[in-house]
Order: structure tokens, then sequence, then C-alpha cells
């Protein structure tokens, strides 16, 4: 089609036309452009909308002479316009791409009257009202000389306006011509709500489409005989093939179930009920591992009533039955831990009673005495009991323990000869220690202890292999790592931050899966009856949970295992070993002491121990009697330093300390226990009860040096 201004000229050449041929031409060749525009409209692919809207504005401008024509659509609950489609004619400045804010005072008028469906028609500049400065500013800036703006619907809703602007010159359109606008703003909007509709089809297409693709749960279509007939990408990740090609040539019964007899099952359960829901499976992936799902089903059936096809959901459960499982496994150590420390406390009483009367016998005893080294014996025996009693309370994570910053390095470093002595001469020991690693807050001893049990464990491993031409080594390695709310593929939210990573590495025969999970149960021992307590694994998974850590095991049957043990790392600073009068004198000693202690045994022989070393002693049986005896016999100012049992009835060891300190600041405190979580180390002050600790069972040495360190 012509531009108006060549209509124009055509119709000059009908001079001899009268008025009422001119303006019936006019109207024909209006009535002409809308049948075209519409006709342009009548079947377009979804995607063609925006560019054939694009493309009537072209032609609307170009009929009508204009030099812009656009359509502006509101938003954000019309407080909003924003330009949608437009054209423009050559050299001709661009609209403004959006007017915000525009259900404020400067654009209400317009607003207004575009809402109730009427169109606003500005012939130039002077016509915009004072009040409307902003809506002249727009026009300034877009060098619009005139204006004609029709509301744009979709049915009773307005959703913007169709607008055609006169840069070159100022402009008045006729009543035919406003009846193009009106008639073309309607066929375009016709195609806006075509649009909406290919849009919500598109989106209702989409919406099952990902319900099916990228939903997390696998959704599949099956056959009776074991075919996917269909299968969405999650049953691919699921089961660890490439691809969903590669899924559906699968056979069911073969490739994904672990038992021939569970699918038997399954399809009778199925054929019985008409569907399932939450019906548990074991299957197995690609690679034979096994994945734990929930299945809802129903089955399909043709018109005779016989199934063809089965339909359903499968869900996984691998990682809550894992966490199910460890959860499980936890609560189990945790009560055998407690029976533990239990049994620890009261044998560590007996203990502290056999090993103090034995040092008092050996006190009055020469060495040439023939009861000497039968005394002797009983102590030995003693010092067997009491690390066998370590072991437990390592393992229910009740260990007295002195942590301090250490490099876990150095640790490895220094026991370097020892380690290589644990080992047969056949095996290769390696060591690939990371560098520049950060310290870790433990105590030394357990480290070690951790270290060497695991080292003996490799060496057994490796020594019941009997293939002689296998490659037979032992590696330890140290690494720096990060958890990020995971350990192991197993989310957990206290698994965050840097660890060090201390790793024992073999090629032994490897642990059967069906045992991995019983291995850090006391007593729990592969070995031959005599070659080992069962004590060995438990003590090392109690101390690393006493130290905040994870301990972690992969092995192989046939191939090998591998410990891995994290450890939090510190910022605290190391600081230099205090060093500690480690000689014992046995002297006369003049202070007074009141010893309170709720076992008779312990308590006789202390007392007996206190007085053979000089000193005078009071006696309590607990914290209530000490009380008392502090107060009715006014003791308060004879006493020097109190020596009491934790764990008592009634009131606690630290609470009786805590009110003789009160009525006696400078009193000194020395705490004992056999059962006691994380307290503090031997000879020093605990930064939180700010008493001296002594961890039972003890020797009379041990109660001289730590009683002349507090006194002194």
């Amino acid at each position: 089609m012509k531009r108006n201004r060549d209509t124009v000229g055509t119709r000059n050449s009908f001079a001899s036309d009268s008025p009422e041929t001119a303006e019936l031409r006019q109207r024909l060749a209006i009535e002409q452009f809308l049948s075209s525009l519409a006709f342009n409209f009548l079947s377009l692919n979804p995607e063609e909308i925006d560019q054939k809207i694009t493309g009537g504005l072209k032609e609307i401008a170009t009929f009508l002479g204009a030099d812009r024509s656009y359509i502006y659509l509101f938003k954000s609950h019309r407080t909003c316009l924003s330009l949608s489609h437009y054209f423009y004619q050559p050299e001709i400045k661009g609209k403004i791409r959006q007017h915000e804010q525009v259900d404020k005072e400067d654009f209400h008028w317009l607003v207004r009257a575009i809402l109730n469906k009427k169109p606003i028609k500005i012939s130039s500049p002077a016509d915009v009202a004072a009040k409307s400065s902003t809506i002249k500013l727009i026009m300034d800036v877009e060098q619009t000389k005139s204006m004609f703006l029709w509301p744009l619907a979709n049915g009773e809703n307005v959703i913007g306006f169709l607008g055609v602007d006169s840069v070159r010159e100022e402009k008045k359109y006729t009543q035919d011509q406003e009846y193009l606008i009106e008639k073309s703003t309607g066929i375009i909007a016709q195609l806006f709500q075509r649009r909406k509709q290919a849009q919500n089809e598109l989106l209702r297409e989409k919406k099952y489409k990902n319900l099916f693709s990228e939903i997390e749960d696998v959704v599949f279509i099956s056959t009776p005989a074991g075919k996917f007939l269909e299968i969405n990408t999650a049953g691919v990740k699921l089961f660890g093939y490439n691809s969903v090609a590669e899924v559906l040539k699968l056979n069911i019964e073969k490739d994904l179930f672990c038992d021939s007899g569970d699918r038997d099952r399954y399809k009778e359960a199925l054929k019985i009920r008409g569907h399932l829901k939450n019906y548990e499976l074991t299957l197995k992936r690609k690679d034979g591992k096994k994945v734990i799902v929930l299945e809802t089903a129903t089955v399909v059936r043709n018109e005779e009533g016989e199934i063809v096809a089965y339909q359903g959901i499968l869900h996984d459960i691998t990682e809550r039955r894992q966490l199910e499982q460890q959860l499980t496994q936890s609560q189990k150590l945790e009560s055998i831990g407690l029976l533990a420390g239990g049994v620890a406390h009261d044998f560590n009483n007996i203990l502290t009673t056999i090993r103090g009367y034995a040092d008092l016998m050996l006190m009055d005893l020469k060495e040439s005495d023939p009861h000497y080294e039968k005394i002797n014996h009983i102590i030995i025996g003693s010092q067997r009991a009491e690390e066998l009693i370590r072991n437990l309370l390592a393992f229910s994570r009740r260990q007295m323990i002195e942590p301090k910053v250490i490099s876990i390095n150095q640790v490895i470093n220094d026991l370097h000869n020892m380690i290589s002595r644990l080992i047969t001469e056949d095996i290769k020991l390696e060591i690939s220690l990371g560098e520049n690693l950060r310290n870790i807050k433990a105590d030394p001893s357990q480290i070690q202890q951790v270290l060497v049990n695991l080292i003996v464990n490799a060496n057994h491993a490796i020594k019941m292999d009997k293939r002689k031409s296998k490659s037979r080594f032992i590696k330890i390695i140290t690494d720096e790592t990060e958890l990020n709310g995971y350990f192991k593929e197993i989310p957990v939210e206290n698994h965050r931050g840097k660890y060090i990573l201390m790793a024992v590495e073999d090629s032994g025969i490897g642990i059967e899966e069906s045992i991995r999970e019983k291995i850090f149960e006391p007593f729990y021992s592969t070995k031959k009856e005599g070659e080992g307590t069962g004590l060995g694994l438990s003590t090392v998974y109690g101390i690393v949970k006493q130290n905040n850590g994870y301990i972690h095991v992969e092995s192989e049957p046939g191939v090998g295992s591998i410990f891995e043990v994290y450890w939090p790392v510190t910022e605290e600073k190391r600081q230099e070993d205090k060093v500690f009068e480690t000689e014992i004198h046995f002297k006369r000693n003049h202070e007074t002491i009141l010893l309170v202690e709720d076992d008779t045994e312990v308590r006789v022989w202390v007392s007996g121990a206190l007085k053979a070393l000089g000193y005078q002693v009071f006696e309590a049986e607990d914290g209530e009697h000490a009380l008392d005896m502090v107060v009715n016999d006014d003791l308060i100012d004879k006493i020097d330093l109190l020596i009491s049992d934790v764990v008592m009835p009634s009131i606690s060891g630290e609470e009786l300390a805590d009110n003789i300190k009160t009525m006696k600041p400078s009193i000194k405190v020395i705490l004992c226990s056999g059962y006691a979580q994380t307290r503090v180390m031997l000879g020093e002050k605990s930064n939180k009860s700010k008493y001296y600790f002594l961890s039972k069972p003890f020797t009379i040495r041990q109660l001289e040096k730590t009683i002349r360190a507090v006194l002194q």
C-alpha cells in the first residue's frame, strides 16, 4: 500500500470527482486496507504473531502518512507502560521504552481515558493541558507534534493502547482515519488474544513436559514382560545409564532387580491389587550399586481386562535408608558407650584401691623381699586393666584428654620409628604428608593411639591376605579439605568447615559389606581368639567422635581398605609445652586435707596414703557431710586443701568446691574422677572449672605429685 501522501496525489488525479465520490473512494481504500490487514492475520503460527504485529504497525503508519506507530502495554498492576511493538519511518527518533508510575497525577488524565476506552487526540503540543507537563515533556523529548492513541482491549480488559505520531508536521485525523485506527487496533487486539492463548497452551504443554522430564522422581510406563515403554531422565540418572534409549533396551528383571523373586512378588501384588503405594524395592544401577526406592504404580488394562502395562513413579530413598542406618548404628554405639563409661567409673575406683594398696605395700618392702615380685605383678595386672579401661573410655568418648594445638604431621613424624616396628618387613610403609597444613586441637596421645590402632589393623589385614603376587603396602596420608554440609555425599548440617584429613590405606584383604557397619563396635573382632581385644577400631571411633571429627571407611574385598579420619582445624596458636617437676620426694608433710569420697574402699586407701605421707586428714563420705563438718566443727581455717570426687550423690565435687571457696577463697582444690567428659589434664587448671584435676585410677606417686604442685 502507498503512503497517504501518494494517496492524496492519486486523489488529485481524479479532480473531476465530486466530494461524495472522493469520500467513497477514501472509504473503499480504508475498507480494502482493513480487509488486507485482517486477511494477513488469518492463519499464523504462534511464533509469527509478534512479527506480524510489527508488520501491521508499519502498514498503518504508511497508509496514514504517520511517522511512528507503536503499542504500549500496561505492566505492574497498571503502574507502568512498556513499549512492546513499534515502527518508525527512516530518520525518525524512537519512543521512550518505558514509563514508570503512570498511576500518578501527571499521567492521570491520559491513563483514565485509556482505561475508560476513550481515544486520545493531540493535534499539537498546545492541546496538552498545563497540568500535564510530563506528557508535554515526553512529546518534546520524542519530537512529537501530533499524537493519536486508541485503547487496546482484550474483551473488557484494557491492556494498553495503539498510537500513531506525526513528527514532521502537526496533523489532524479525519473521521474515516480515526475509524481505520479503531478497527486496526481491534484486529491487532485479537492477535494479542491469540498470542495469550498460544502462550497458555505452551505453558500447559511445558508444564506437563516438565512434570515428566524434569521431575526428580522416576516416571515410567513398562510392560509385564519387563520392558520400559517410556521413562524420564530421572530414571536414566537413578540407574546410571547414558540415555533414555539405553534404558528402553533393558530387561527390567535381569538388569534392574537384584533378586528375580522380588520381581515376581511385585508383579503378583500388582495383579491382585491393581495398584501399589510406597512399595519398597531394592534395585541395582548399571555399576552394580544398590538403590532403594518406593514405588507407587497402577496397572493398565485393555478392553478384555488383560494387564498390558504398568505405570508409576519411583522415589529414591537410598540416602534416607543410609541415614537411618547411621542413626541406628550411632544410637547403638552411644548406648554401648554409656554402659562402658558407667562400668569404667566403678572399675576405676576398684583399680585405684588395688593399685594404691599395692603401692603402699611396696613402700614398706625391699626388692629382696619374697613378696616384692608378687606385689609387683599385682601392679602390672592393674596397669593392664587400666589400659583396657582407657580404651573403653575412649570408645565412650569420656576419656580424660589433654587437648593442645598440634601439627598432625609432626605427630606422625615423631611416631615414624615406632610405626616401622609395628609392621612386618615385607610390607612397604609409604608416608605422604600434605604441605602447610593448619593445626588441630587434640590430645597428642590420642592422635598416636588412633594412628597406631589403624596401622596395627592394616598390618593384620595384609597378613590375612595369602596371595604372594599382590603388592603389600600401608600408606599414611594427610591433607586439608573443606566440607560444605555433606560428608561423603550424606547431607548433615554440622559437616561444615575446614578439616585435616589423616588416612591410612592398606592393600589387605578388605572388609565385606555385611560386617562393615560392625567394625566400630567394642569387642567385635575378626581376629582369632587371643589375638586381640576387639577394642582397637572402637577406640578410634570414640576418640574421633570425642574430638568432633568424622571417620569414613572405604573397602573392597580382595583389594584393600582406606580409613579416613577428619579433624576440625583450629585458629588457635601453638604454645610451648610446660615442664612439670617429675621427681617425687616422699617426705613428711604438715598440711591439712579434707578428703571427700563416696566410695568407701577408695576413701580408706587415699586417707591411709595421705596419712602415710604425713598429712593431717579429715574424711567425709559425700558433699553434704563435708559441708556439715566444715561448718559445725569449724574446720574452714584449718583446711589447706580439698580433695573431692566429682560424681557424688546430692552435691557434686564442683558444687562442694564452690561452696567452700566462698568461705575460704585461698583454699586449694583437687577434683578426682574416673568418669568425666573431656575434663582437664593432670596437674593443670581447667579453663572451665578453675580447679585442678586428677584422673582415676592414680598411684600414690601421682597423688603426691599433684598435691605438691597445687600447694607449692
